[in-house]
């Protein structure tokens, strides 16, 4: 999604919010209600080769809802906070954590995620249309036969990679060879409870210039 739909995005969103709040047209549009939607997505740069390559590095869980679930009612955002949180419990119980767990995106279209200092390579390939990336891990080693495309969002100073959740969920049981869990087990079953909900990871590049 460019940015300039983004911005009109953001600007209905709070447009709908206005009944709920007692805002009027003239408080939605005040300038600094204006300045903070825009500020909120002034960053987001394109999805182009340039802004992903670099090193990555987890920085949380990420759960949102997509298509027509976006505009449902708090119960969604409940939804949402549950599955969060059960997730980042279990990524942490596995060592999925800051300085443990990331991406680095090279220029060539290879990548590799690294856990625990393990190292996976793959390939990558873009969708600049719907904004996603596929990452393949190809036909050997611990997450062969593994493919999975991330709706990307990302700034120059940070990134949100969001799957499919049972591509999510399959990746992770491979990566800390626990695909029984019982915990990896409920968070799967949570999950499918929910039509549009899709999860994945907060990153921030490292290195990153201040």
């Amino acid at each position: 999604m460019k940015k300039k739909y983004i911005i009109l995005t953001v600007i209905l969103l709070a447009a709908g919010s206005i009944g709920a709040q007692g805002q009027s047209w003239k408080d939605l549009f005040s300038k600094d209600n204006i300045k903070e939607a825009v500020g909120s997505v002034v960053e987001q740069l394109d999805i182009i080769p340039e802004n992903i390559t670099g090193d990555w590095e987890y920085a949380g869980t990420a759960v949102k809802f997509t298509g027509d679930n976006v505009l449902m009612n708090a119960a969604s955002e409940l939804a949402a906070s549950q599955v969060e949180n059960k997730l980042d419990e279990y990524l942490q119980a596995i060592g999925v954590k800051g300085g443990a767990f990331g991406y680095t995106f090279n220029a060539d279209s290879t990548f590799t995620t690294t856990f625990n200092k393990l190292k996976f390579p793959g390939s990558y390939s873009f969708s600049p249309e719907e904004d996603t990336i596929e990452l393949d891990y190809g036909k050997t080693g611990k997450l062969k036969g593994i493919t999975m495309k991330t709706a990307v969002t990302v700034s120059t100073g940070s990134m949100e990679l969001l799957f499919n959740a049972d591509k999510l969920l399959e990746f992770i049981g491979k990566l800390a060879s626990s695909a029984e869990d019982s915990k990896l087990g409920a968070i799967g079953s949570l999950v499918s409870q929910y039509d549009g909900m899709k999860i994945g990871f907060e990153l921030t590049r490292r290195n990153t210039v201040k």
